[in-house]
């Protein structure tokens, strides 16, 4: 069975919430529902303040070309002898649904009342150009096109006059953006979009008041007139959200934005919509980049597309507001860019570089086992297999290890090796549980130098200024507490929960405590540390080191990946959305993590209150231009909260 827009419209929230608000009638939400995606893969609503009390126009773009699907898609709105609006017939419309050079094949359908079933009333048909098509050519193409329209059409459709065309002459325009036929008995037009180059000329040579003039700087334009009237009697202004100066609707980075801050603060005018209700619709947002859609995925994403003011007689007499909803290509997501950038590591899942160089061991243990249940994906499987295959001799024979093979041994990367070995169904050796045994103390944790000598010896210290490095960490803790299958995992939880509701917990090696703990299992915090822990926010010392855009992204990471392992369903959507929008493509993982290098007589971190940025050893914030840890983390945390 052909998919249809009604499998979104009541199967999604989100896009339920988009469109119900404008109050569509049933005859709209049954037409508009009982599309398919894959022959309309755009419709939208548009709310008019002239006419609140009336239902909103309808709009939507069919891709065919073809006459018979047209036929089959008026049907409904046919008059009792099978005619259009005035008496034309589907047929006589051919003309205007062909391929056509210089326009894109698909053609929106506009209603502009409220259709009725057999009522036969007018509507509008309109196009994008395939290409830019400056001013001075439009008069001459359209000519072309209306000379090989069906004579019943064209005879109602007179072309726009000489006199009409000069009258535009001063008019800042750019290119011809759209083209359409108002379809209304008696006054049919064409329609023309035309995109503004210059929206700061064009609305002074359009003498808009000052508060509406001042109200439109900086954002997009565009100008809609028809051709049976002189622009100054009637023309309207689109105008676009300003991440449209950068982008278009589907080729924006992850989730379209949305916001009052998208759009112009209008000034007090009665033909304006309410500053509360187009407040109201901007929050509105719908972005799916990957749904089922029969047996094809799609990406689906919508919301408030553009506002656009109407002047008659150079009055502003009506605002309207379009909301939309429309599917493309599924669209690569931050899974889908951790996949491939930890796919292409043909070099190994290696991490940081800190004074010691690339962590040859710690972060690949750490991969292997977050990614263990992966292994196997089409995708992954060869970069598993060739990590896997470097760190063999130590899978094979285990001991203690440390961050690489030249510093000393820690208890992180230790239990890191022994989660591998279980995640695996790998054994373990008497001397690394042994070890781990050692380093556990039910009283405060793991440390993660429990033996000062060698790690003094190696960073040049003396034993006594190790205090706060050789003292429990709870990043280490959580680390234990994660994996069930560890011994003393459960005391491991039950201490680290402890130290969290007494608000004692303190990750010493990385920044945000979201990061570490989004490691634990789903459903072991309760409600009120996930709130705590997910408005944590790094320390000021830590952000004033950092560049802005560097403390921005780790913050949204950490609070994100903490919240799609225990977040609400609600709060896992939201994350993934953030996620998105954060990882916009593969190298997006690079330098996204940051390790906090505290001076080793610093216990807490919060304590340390100046630290360098970039740096490689003490004191120092080490931001991993690798990454691969970060896009391990990531899909753990996905497959884990699903």
């Amino acid at each position: 069975m052909r998919p249809t827009w009604d499998s979104f419209w009541h199967g999604s929230p989100a896009a339920s919430a988009l469109l119900e608000p404008l109050n569509p009638s049933p005859v709209q939400r049954n037409f508009l529902c009982g599309l398919s995606p894959f022959d309309a893969p755009a419709i939208g609503l548009e709310l008019s303040k002239r006419g609140l009390r009336r239902r909103p126009h309808m709009a939507a773009l069919i891709l065919s070309n073809r006459l018979q699907r047209w036929e089959s898609i008026l049907a409904p709105f046919l008059d009792g002898d099978g005619l259009c609006c005035g008496g034309l017939s589907p047929r006589d419309l051919q003309g205007l649904l062909e391929p056509i050079e210089g326009l894109q094949p698909e053609t929106w359908l506009e209603f502009t009342e409220a259709p009725r079933v057999r009522g036969g009333q007018p509507f509008l048909l309109f196009r994008r150009l395939a290409d830019a098509m400056p001013q001075a050519k439009v008069g001459a193409w359209l000519q072309r096109w209306h000379s090989g329209l069906a004579p019943a059409l064209r005879s109602r459709l007179p072309l726009p006059s000489g006199d009409w065309w000069t009258d535009l002459a001063p008019l800042s325009l750019g290119f011809l953006d759209q083209v359409g036929v108002d379809l209304h008995p008696g006054r049919e037009e064409w329609r023309l979009l035309f995109v503004v180059p210059s929206p700061q000329t064009l609305l002074q040579q359009l003498d808009l008041t000052p508060p509406l003039r001042e109200a439109l700087q900086g954002f997009p334009l565009a100008l809609a007139l028809g051709s049976r009237q002189w622009f100054r009697d009637r023309y309207a202004i689109e105008v676009f959200p300003l991440y449209r100066l950068q982008h278009t609707i589907t080729g924006h980075p992850g989730p379209t934005p949305t916001g009052s801050e998208q759009w112009p603060r209008w000034p007090a005018h009665p033909a304006l919509l309410s500053v509360r209700r187009l407040d109201a619709l901007a929050q509105l947002g719908l972005y799916h980049p990957s749904l089922s859609c029969g047996s094809r995925r799609v990406a689906l994403r919508g919301g408030l597309s553009h506002q656009k003011l109407v002047f008659e007689a150079s009055e502003l007499v009506d605002h309207k507001a379009y909301m939309g909803a429309m599917v493309s290509a599924p669209i690569a997501t931050s899974w889908d860019h951790a996949l491939a950038w930890l796919a292409q590591a043909y070099q190994g899942w290696g991490g940081f570089a800190l004074r010691p160089g690339l962590s040859d061991q710690w972060v690949p243990l750490a991969c292997l086992t977050l990614l263990a249940d992966l292994r196997d994906h089409s995708h992954l499987k060869a970069a598993y297999t060739r990590q896997q295959r470097a760190l063999e001799s130590l899978l094979t024979c285990p001991w203690p290890v440390g961050y690489n093979r030249h510093t000393p041994v820690d208890g992180d990367s230790s239990i890191w090796l022994r989660r591998c070995l279980l995640a695996l169904d790998r054994a373990s050796s008497p001397e690394l549980d042994r070890w781990l045994e050692q380093i556990w103390r039910a009283d405060e944790g793991v440390r993660t130098y429990p033996d000062p000598g060698p790690i003094a010896a190696f960073i040049q210290r003396p034993v006594d200024q190790l205090k706060g490095w050789c003292a429990p960490h709870d990043c280490v803790l959580a680390n234990l507490a994660s994996d069930p299958g560890l011994p003393h995992a459960a005391e491991a939880l039950q201490l680290l929960r402890h130290r969290l509701d007494q608000g004692l917990f303190r990750s010493t090696w990385w920044p945000h405590d979201g990061l570490m703990l989004s490691l634990l299992p789903r459903g072991c915090l309760p409600r009120l540390l996930v709130r705590r822990v997910q408005a944590q926010t790094l320390d000021a010392a830590v952000r004033t080191a950092m560049p802005e855009e560097a403390a921005e992204r780790l913050e949204r990471f950490a609070q994100a990946l903490f919240l799609l392992r225990h977040g609400t369903t609600p709060e896992q959507h939201l994350a993934r959305e953030q996620l998105d929008r954060l990882i916009t493509a593969p190298e997006a993982f690079q330098s996204l993590l940051v390790m906090q290098l505290p001076d080793p007589d610093v216990v807490d971190p919060a304590d340390q209150t100046i630290w360098r940025w970039a740096g490689d050893m003490e004191g120092g914030l080490a931001p991993d231009p690798h990454g691969y840890l970060a896009a391990a983390l990531l899909l753990s945390a996905q497959v884990r909260s699903r």
